[in-house]
């Protein structure tokens, strides 16, 4: 029985040490097909890239060239829902992009007050297309124009134009929109 059990095990050794071996056609040929699966993949993703890049120079396009008020740089009123909801973020994350810039935009007026100090904050509430995210700028109205009773209620829908800039309050960057009008 031991004998028959050595057979054996020699047996599938054997074969195990040959079955591993390539032909040296065979490892030519899988050496090749990963080389060109490689190339592929490259290839491939040098095609994504460059289509992503066309497809935001498309986006870009589409802004420039809707006809928006000529009287502001930004003009978000012309804009689908998700290319608002789009600039909007961008000038959150890269406000000094439109420092100076004026914007108009329209959404629903939300408002903050500071328990501390009262003071009141006005914002301008843009929905992305599902209506499920939302992004919003601070807006401060024309003190020559308006007084603090002109300002909309909380809820209101609005379209405001107001000069983009930045400030600090207590350590922190802020985003608002100066010397804004109700349109």
């Amino acid at each position: 029985m031991k004998k028959i059990n050595v057979i054996i095990l020699s047996a599938l050794l054997a074969y195990s040490l040959v079955a591993c071996g390539n032909s040296s056609e065979e490892k030519a040929s899988k050496e090749d097909s990963q080389t060109n699966t490689y190339a592929s993949a490259d290839i491939s993703d040098d095609i994504t890239a460059v289509d992503d890049i066309q497809l935001q120079d498309e986006e870009m396009e589409e802004v420039q060239s809707v006809a928006g008020d000529p009287s502001v740089d930004v003009d978000l009123t012309v804009l689908s829902s998700t290319l608002i909801y789009s600039e909007v973020f961008n000038m959150v994350t890269t406000p000094a992009d439109y420092e100076g810039k004026t914007v108009k935009m329209e959404g629903t007026c939300n408002m903050y007050q500071d328990p501390d100090t009262g003071k009141k904050y006005y914002a301008c509430i843009v929905q992305d297309a599902t209506q499920c995210c939302s992004q919003g700028l601070e807006f401060v109205l024309d003190e020559n124009t308006y007084t603090e009773d002109d300002y909309p209620k909380v809820g209101d829908e609005i379209t405001i134009k107001g000069t983009f800039t930045t400030y600090q309050e207590n350590g922190n960057t802020y985003l608002t929109m100066l010397d804004s009008t109700l349109i």
